[in-house]
């Protein structure tokens, strides 16, 4: 092999490596960009899952309140009734 046939490979592999380097940074670039994606998602997915508790929470309140005024009207109504009974009765 002559010089210039060495120094031509060595050019060759030379920028094959360059070409892999560079490659090597645009993925580790992309993989960073996926990464604060990724990162960026799961918080959001994590406020969103803490509001819809938060939602979940609030409707068994409101659920609790409603059953409570349905009972107090619930008694209301009985204790008419039966004061109507009563005045019937005599």
């Amino acid at each position: 092999m002559d010089e210039a046939s060495i120094f031509q490979e060595f050019d060759r592999l030379e920028s094959k490596i360059n070409g892999l380097i560079q490659q090597c940074e645009t993925l580790k670039r992309h993989n960073a960009q996926l990464e604060a994606s990724n990162n960026s998602l799961a918080e959001e997915l994590l406020q969103k899952s803490e509001a819809e508790q938060k939602l979940v929470e609030e409707r068994n309140l409101v659920r609790s309140r409603i059953d409570g005024l349905l009972a107090r009207v619930n008694e209301s109504i009985g204790t008419e009734q039966e004061q109507e009974e009563e005045y019937n009765i005599e």
